[in-house]
């Protein structure tokens, strides 16, 4: 147990556990510390929402409730500039405390320094954050060097975002997600992907259900993408939001001790949820490729359709400034997760995408059956109509020429000369008007027949 608790919840030099009471935590911290202790790996100051755990564990020093509440990072030293998760151990929630806003340099290379130091592991403040790099990228299509200040309309633009980034210290996130732990019946992952032309994301819920019938929903995690400069279709970047969603609950649930009994996953798209049913090698190498790791990781039925009015990822994709700093929508998730399911949104029947289907080449060849030669017959009657291929004669001919020269027949119909090692190059052959493989050359320009001059070639032993 212990050699389980240090493998999954020691990050770089810190130690983050969770206990259902205080002494449970306090058994597992002595337990932990001391085998760290053993190997000479001292952990040191401790940190809790719970004054009796510290106490305990400290020997006697209580952290009082009292006190104004302590905020403790936990990413950096809090006399560093950078923005990070800070937790608040009174309230027990995690909250994004703003610094470095007075010494904005508008050039690229210190607005990337400002949004780079945006620390959203858990990807809660992507709304803002992706409107940044929206704007960051646009500012390198236009040319801007790292140096070059910006135009006036992107310094308005920018200061209204930083406005915004400076307003994340009012958003405070419970840190617990499986509150009252031992009341829970069941609990759910509901996973929204969407896209944008300008980004796509991802975004997982937790659904907590307790006995009582009441329901709990728990933002987990949320990631968002640029979209590529390459132009894609809104269903492929749709797909992509789908392929992310895909793995981001693959992630979540390998995170999470809590058993969780049913995942859903929610797109707006009507194609991405029909491609995502169908069979693979149906279709082109890049739909192909995304929905077949799809359906790897999740089941064709978890997935659901929703309407665009519903839908809390949308506030990830899109480059424009909106009121609130963090949509109430993209925090807290649909209103719909509440109720029972029966009274969610309806599915949509599945239905065959002719969009992205592969192309499938079909070639016909016309097999004739070989000709009887043994019933050809050449008399005094027909001498006349063989010598001028009439009739049924220029057919054989073509036949025998067929069978005797047919890589001859086909280099000359397509313009090209003969192979070096085709026994016909020293006659110059020519394809005649009527299709048959004639002698060419210098006697082509004496003034005899056509027939004459350039008679049909023909194998000598057919």
């Amino acid at each position: 147990m212990v050699v389980q608790a240090i493998l999954r919840k020691i990050y770089v030099d810190d130690y983050l556990g969770s206990a259902a009471s205080v002494e449970e935590g306090v058994k597992e911290a002595i337990a932990v510390a001391e085998t760290l202790a053993s190997a000479d790996l001292h952990l040191q100051g401790w940190i809790s929402n719970s004054p009796d755990l510290i106490q305990k564990i400290l020997e006697g020093r209580v952290v009082s409730t009292t006190q104004k509440a302590p905020q403790h990072s936990l990413t950096s030293n809090e006399g560093e500039k950078v923005l990070g998760v800070f937790w608040n151990t009174t309230s027990d929630t995690l909250g994004f405390p703003v610094k470095g806003l007075e010494d904005i340099q508008y050039t690229r290379v210190g607005l990337i320094s400002k949004v780079a130091s945006v620390f959203d592991p858990l990807g809660t403040a992507s709304p803002l954050i992706v409107k940044a790099k929206i704007r960051l990228r646009e500012l390198g299509i236009k040319g801007l060097d790292w140096t070059d200040s910006v135009d006036e309309e992107d310094k308005i633009w920018w200061q209204s975002w930083f406005q915004m980034l400076s307003k994340l210290t009012e958003v405070a996130l419970d840190r617990c997600l499986f509150q009252n732990v031992e009341s829970i019946a069941e609990s759910q992952i509901h996973t929204f992907c969407d896209a944008s032309e300008e980004a796509y994301g991802a975004l997982v819920y937790l659904r907590n259900t307790y006995g009582d019938a009441c329901v709990k929903i728990v933002q987990i995690k949320g990631s968002t993408k640029i979209a590529p400069k390459k132009c894609l279709s809104v269903p492929k970047l749709e797909l992509n939001a789908a392929l992310l969603g895909s793995r981001l609950a693959l992630f979540v649930s390998s995170c999470l001790s809590h058993r969780i009994s049913r995942r859903y996953f929610w797109t707006d798209s009507s194609t991405v949820r029909n491609w995502i049913r169908a069979t693979v090698s149906f279709y082109q190498v890049f739909v192909a490729n995304r929905v077949g790791e799809i359906q790897t990781l999740t089941q064709t039925e978890e997935w659901r359709f929703i309407p665009m009015r519903l839908y809390p990822a949308d506030g990830a994709t899109r480059s424009n400034i909106e009121e609130d700093v963090l949509p109430e929508l993209w925090l807290n998730g649909p209103g719909f997760l509440l109720r029972p399911s029966r009274d969610w949104p309806e599915d949509l029947p599945w239905l065959a995408v002719a969009e992205e289907i592969r192309k499938c080449k079909v070639k016909l060849t016309r097999v004739d059956e070989p000709p009887d030669w043994s019933k050809l017959m050449i008399d005094q009657s027909n001498i006349s109509s063989v010598l001028k291929l009439e009739g049924e004669f220029l057919e054989v001919v073509k036949a025998c020429q067929f069978e005797a020269f047919g890589d001859e027949l086909r280099r000359l119909g397509k313009g090209k000369g003969l192979h070096h090692t085709s026994h016909l190059l020293p006659l110059s052959p020519i394809l005649g008007k009527d299709g048959i493989i004639r002698l060419g050359g210098r006697i082509g320009r004496a003034k005899l027949p056509y027939d004459v001059v350039h008679p049909p070639l023909l194998p000598n032993k057919h």
